[in-house]
């Protein structure tokens, strides 16, 4: 039987532990989060949004999740 390789990673303020091979895509979608307006930030820096279904999370990355909103 082959052992599930996980790591530890940040969403907002909440500690999760995911599989160490999972996307910033499959992390939303795992979560159940709308991309609608949605910008995320790994360790700081923001990660476009063409780049969620290629870019791996890392180990202890920090991901900050912003919603856009316009209006005035």
């Amino acid at each position: 039987m082959l052992a599930r390789i996980t790591m530890q990673i940040t969403l907002n303020t909440t500690e999760l532990t995911v599989a160490e091979s999972i996307t910033v895509q499959q992390l939303l979608n795992a979560q159940d989060i709308s991309e609608v307006g949605l910008a995320i930030a790994i360790n700081n820096t923001v990660l476009a949004k063409r780049l969620w279904p290629a870019h791996q999370l890392q180990q202890n990355d920090a991901l900050q999740l912003f919603q856009l909103v316009t209006g005035g």
